[in-house]
């Protein structure tokens, strides 16, 4: 017999664990196979925390919740994607954050730029050339604007993570909350 905490915290973890592989694996978005997790730190930054429910006054009550934690900023954003300032991405109806202006600081850009192997093209000829500063400066500036304009796609890696965990190991997580509950009616009569 598994308590409720302990099955919500193999329930959390594992939850933790499929966002991590759901964020290296390469996915159709927008017609193009990516990854989502350029750098790795979206994926260490994941983590979990189970808490016991509250009622209306603030006390404890029976159950738990889990809720899936990161330190970065940007996490949410790819999760639920952005509404572009003209055009939405397929998905991001829902989402609650949108893009206001026309452009995103430049600098942003640049460190992604930086992260990926991008070789630039000369539009004219096809063929590579030298990645100087304002030839960079430049395509972040074309791709900072294209994102505002057009918005980020969500990827949910935590939606899709938690119905997998559902899948697999939903009955554990039920039986261990069915436990719980008929120990707490009893204690109440």
């Amino acid at each position: 017999m598994m308590k409720s905490k302990q099955a919500f915290e193999k329930f959390g973890a594992n939850i933790v664990r499929l966002a991590r592989i759901n964020l290296g694996a390469k996915r159709s978005i927008e017609g193009k196979k990516r990854v989502t997790n350029n750098s790795g730190d979206l994926s260490k930054s994941l983590d979990f925390k189970v808490v016991q429910k509250r009622d209306s006054k603030g006390r404890f009550t029976t159950g738990y919740s889990i809720e899936i934690l990161s330190d970065l900023i940007y996490a949410p954003f790819i999760e639920q994607g952005v509404r572009g300032s003209q055009a939405s991405p397929v998905g991001t109806k829902d989402s609650e954050f949108q893009f206001k202006g026309k452009n995103i600081p430049s600098d942003v850009v640049m460190g992604w730029i930086k992260s990926k192997p991008i070789r630039l093209k000369d539009a004219t000829t096809g063929a590579f050339k030298k990645a100087t500063p304002s030839a960079l400066k430049g395509l972040a500036y074309v791709i900072g604007r294209k994102i505002a304009t057009q918005g980020i796609a969500p990827r949910h890696y935590v939606k899709d993570a938690s119905e997998m965990a559902i899948a697999n190991h939903g009955s554990e997580l039920s039986v261990a909350m069915a436990e719980e509950m008929i120990v707490e009616i009893f204690k109440q009569k």
